[in-house]
């Protein structure tokens, strides 16, 4: 992930590990997901069925509230529905993620 990141031009020292990150989640408002579909699925920890099953994630599930960029509800590279979408505290954010990014921070400076 930390490729992908680097490529959208973050800067590196900006960058956090999972490990140093996860616990944090559970203090956050809001969590902002943008894309990301295995690697935010709760079924990795509350599946064992699950072909993502045992896979670190991060805990984006444990903010109080989030909001999942996406084209669509299409699953992820392991092909199975992400729980996370479907959660009664996330909020789904069709589009473009450049896109729905540009309004999304134009709108929050606009408030």
């Amino acid at each position: 992930m930390n490729v992908l990141l680097a490529e959208a031009n973050v800067p590196y020292e900006q960058l956090k590990e999972m490990d140093e990150i996860n616990d944090q989640f559970r203090d956050a408002d809001v969590v902002l997901v943008v894309g990301a579909n295995d690697v935010v699925n709760p079924a990795a920890r509350s599946s064992p069925g699950s072909p993502i099953y045992g896979m670190p994630i991060l805990n984006a599930d444990q903010a109080k509230n989030i909001v999942f960029m996406k084209r669509s509800m299409r699953p992820g590279f392991a092909g199975i529905d992400n729980d996370l979408m479907y959660d009664p505290k996330t909020i789904m954010f069709f589009g473009d993620a450049k896109d729905s990014l540009t309004k999304l921070v134009t709108a929050v400076k606009a408030a």
